[in-house]
């Protein structure tokens, strides 16, 4: 991560500098600036290609551990109030079809001890 934010300093600096030094430079001189400047933004796509994914998978990992922890408390809870059924559909838990009974609070208050 360091080294990305180094290389999009170096990246600035050199745009900076073309854009400060373009009109008294030769046309040579300004595609090779220019080139530079091209192939520092491609090592820099490169590069943070896999940090990117990495952060990804990483955020996965994290996400699939509070649905696994959620998953585990509605279904004590459930255990617990003996309900017959739980369904989830679009976010909302209904129980016995009879009677809705919403545990949302409960299952947020049993989550944050854990």
């Amino acid at each position: 991560r360091q080294e990305l934010e180094k290389l999009q300093g170096d990246i600035r600096f050199e745009a900076e500098k073309f854009k400060r030094e373009s009109t008294t430079m030769s046309q040579d001189q300004k595609d090779a600036l220019r080139d530079k400047i091209q192939g520092m933004q491609k090592n820099l796509a490169e590069k943070g290609r896999p940090l990117e994914q990495e952060i990804k998978a990483r955020q996965n990992q994290e996400l699939a551990k509070v649905q696994t922890l959620i998953i585990e408390t509605i279904q004590e809870i459930a255990k617990k109030g003996d309900f017959d059924e739980v369904k989830v559909k679009d976010t909302t838990i209904y129980f016995n079809p009879k009677e809705v009974t919403d545990l949302s609070e409960k299952v947020v208050d049993a989550v944050s001890k854990k």
